[in-house]
């Protein structure tokens, strides 16, 4: 099987994220499910945004969701 020109990449990208992820959780002495919260959050802000704005403005997915 070849693999897709990116998977390596990505997989190093995954496991220094990984790192990362885990020394920002020693460092403030966060438990799993914490960590979870904070990383759900951050991307449901990101995803959904970007989501209304593409509902609310399909001509114009730049503009911001609340903009008339």
């Amino acid at each position: 099987m070849r693999l897709h020109d990116r998977t390596l990449k990505v997989q190093a990208a995954q496991f220094r994220f990984n790192d990362l992820l885990l020394s920002f959780q020693q460092e403030h002495g966060l438990s799993y499910v914490e960590m979870v919260n904070i990383i759900a959050g951050s991307m449901q802000t990101e995803l959904l945004k970007y989501m209304l704005r593409a509902e609310r403005h399909p001509e114009d997915p730049s503009k911001k969701a609340d903009e008339a």
